[in-house]
């Protein structure tokens, strides 16, 4: 099984043009008719569109890609372009309303909603690719914590041979928007630690690179592919990545990624606008016995804190019930006090009455 990665492609510029031929030529030359593309978002530029009919739809992808077939399906996920706002709903949903028109008529742009899942099943290799609205600062805390749940679950439920994640925004990145904002970071690093899987994928940043990230006892390959609309301009800064981070490659030139998939390892291939093979690397399966570690690792911490929240809260409640017994035994030492003073009164006055 083979697919394509593009993102950041919609500028309707000569430079969205001549990625789209030389994806067009490699699916030729290959015989790539099954294949599809995953979208990595920023699908419209500049501010996303503000109808189901707005003529950008045409000007920045029906055109642009009708060189490729119909057959050959776009999944593609937002960006942040794509909302055309920093904050609130904006203008994604045109897309996404194109996205399940499109659909039912059988034509490329598919996006059922803003995160959604599908699977590719080609003789015996099977892949799940779960889409991510990484927009964090658009959804509300509600929509974030729904967004991971079940995302998570449909992870851990998942028995595709590879799981594969992507959204729009960086998780780690050496370019111009560099590694994911706090909100994100915490969004991501959560869902892995809930339901690893075994890559993910973004644009946002106008370049390629492939990064190796260690987390936990890990390694997660992260690959950027934002080369499919606009040449790279804004700096490079290798210190972004920590001692967790060992950059494998990067490249600015315009450009996509194109993914072969065998059941043991997934072999990525960067190409530059004119087809030059940039960069080859492999991702070696993850073994089942690395997941069924990490899932014990994930249990025995979630049974040492209830251990822990358990034995705290009992203490308390020892704590508590001493407590008590201590107040109602000195309550009783100071009745028992109170009487006997009482008494020794009542005796030396009857005394005193006799005398």
């Amino acid at each position: 099984m083979d697919f394509y990665i593009l993102g950041d492609m919609g500028s309707g510029e000569i430079h969205q043009y001549l990625v789209s031929s030389a994806i067009e030529k490699h699916i030729k030359e290959n015989n790539n008719e099954n294949t599809f593309i995953c979208g990595l978002g920023d699908n419209i530029y500049e501010k996303g569109c503000k109808s189901i009919n707005d003529k950008q739809f045409i000007s920045k992808f029906e055109h642009p890609y009708e060189n490729i077939s119909d057959k050959i399906k776009f999944y593609m996920c937002i960006g942040n372009h794509d909302y055309g706002t920093y904050c609130g709903k904006g203008n994604a949903q045109h897309q996404i309303n194109y996205g399940r028109r499109s659909e039912k008529q059988d034509k490329k742009w598919i996006m059922p909603s803003n995160y959604y899942t599908y699977k590719k099943k080609q003789n015996d290799i099977s892949i799940e690719f779960f889409v991510l609205d990484t927009n964090l600062d658009n959804l509300t805390k509600e929509e974030s914590i729904k967004q991971l749940t079940e995302i998570s679950k449909l992870i851990k439920k998942s028995k595709a041979n590879w799981k594969i994640v992507y959204g729009h925004h960086t998780w780690r990145s050496i370019a111009g928007h560099g590694n994911a904002e706090d909100k994100l970071e915490h969004f991501l690093n959560e869902l892995y630690h809930l339901s690893p899987f075994d890559l993910y994928m973004c644009g946002h940043d106008h370049n390629k690179q492939l990064i190796n990230m260690k987390i936990g006892t890990d390694i997660l390959p992260l690959i950027v592919c934002g080369t499919g609309g606009k040449v790279y301009d804004d700096p490079i800064d290798i210190n972004f990545l920590d001692e967790k981070s060992d950059m494998k490659f990067y490249s600015n030139n315009l450009g996509y990624g194109y993914i072969k998939a065998t059941k043991d390892k997934l072999i990525v291939t960067f190409l530059d606008e004119n087809n030059n093979v940039e960069y080859i690397h492999e991702i070696k399966k993850k073994s089942k016995l690395n997941y069924k570690k990490m899932a014990k690792r994930r249990y025995r911490s979630k049974s040492r804190s209830r251990s822990k929240s358990h034995t705290k809260s009992h203490s308390k409640k020892v704590k508590a019930r001493r407590g008590k017994r201590v107040k109602s035994s000195k309550k009783s030492m100071r009745r028992s006090a109170s009487k006997s003073r009482s008494r020794s009164r009542s005796r030396s006055r009857s005394r005193s009455r006799r005398r």
